[in-house]
């Protein structure tokens, strides 16, 4: 197999507001899409279902937040303990480096307190979180894939990006793309969903922890594609990997729970 996708910049839209230019990033272009696509899909989920679409709204900011202190926090603790923790000054600057796992330990508990304390019932909506986050996973990938953030190691697959490889100047090697491959799990796992609630009637709260249990070992194999350069090892894994056995464990209990409830 050869390669297919090429070296392309990281785009920049320079908006003429002010002198210099406001830059707008793709990444964070692409990340505040996902957001705002998410929610909408969110809210029209409970909406059709008869539910407050209006407590989603409420909540998306938090998860914004939530997302990115938890993420850069975790990124911190997981892939640079040792320079977060003699500047502690580096856990305030949370644009720089995120942390899927690290999202998810703060958005998770946040959404399920929000929806108790607005006495809502929690595996229900966050059921209509699963579908919002699995498309706006795949626009915040996007956003990770036209960055050049998440390189792998050289390959021949047609999937390969020429030109990201960590530590390589040379652009005529290509590497895997984790946010690419990501983006377009999560791309699957979205129409998965609506088919499901086209065609099948589960419990609530199996949809989202189909999400979790499936989204584990998606990204359990493809840190193996990760340089041990720039993703430290703990042992065998990376830390998204053990992240990845907790996140599975959690969501088959949970599920086996699910499945056996009689509410």
């Amino acid at each position: 197999m050869t390669p297919l996708i090429p070296w392309f910049e990281a785009p920049v839209l320079k908006i003429p507001v002010m002198d210099p230019p406001l830059e707008l990033h793709g990444f964070g272009f692409l990340v505040a899409i996902g957001f705002m696509v998410g929610g909408t899909i969110a809210q029209r989920r409970a909406r059709a279902m008869g539910d407050d679409a209006e407590a989603i709204n409420r909540l998306i900011g938090w998860l914004v937040l939530g997302t990115f202190i938890g993420g850069h926090v975790g990124y911190g603790l997981m892939y640079k303990p040792d320079e977060y923790l003699s500047n502690p000054i580096e856990f305030l600057k949370f644009w720089q480096g995120l942390s899927s796992f690290g999202g998810f330990v703060v958005c998770v508990p946040l959404a399920i307190y929000f929806f108790m304390k607005e006495k809502l019932a929690v595996w229900r909506y966050m059921d209509h979180l699963a579908h919002g986050m699995a498309i706006g996973w795949f626009f915040g990938r996007m956003g990770c894939f036209v960055a050049h953030d998440h390189p792998g190691t050289p390959t021949n697959f047609w999937l390969g990006v020429y030109g990201i490889c960590s530590g390589q100047p040379d652009k005529s090697v290509a590497c895997h793309d984790m946010g690419l491959y990501e983006g377009l799990w999560s791309l699957a796992m979205f129409f998965g969903l609506m088919l499901m609630d086209r065609f099948t009637k589960t419990r609530d709260g199996v949809q989202v922890l189909l999400f979790g249990l499936l989204y584990g070992p998606v990204r359990f194999g493809m840190d193996f594609l990760r340089p041990e350069a720039t993703d430290a090892r703990y042992g065998m894994f990376t830390p998204a990997q053990w992240g990845s056995i907790v996140l599975v464990l959690a969501c088959g209990v949970l599920l086996k729970g699910r499945l056996g409830a009689k509410d």
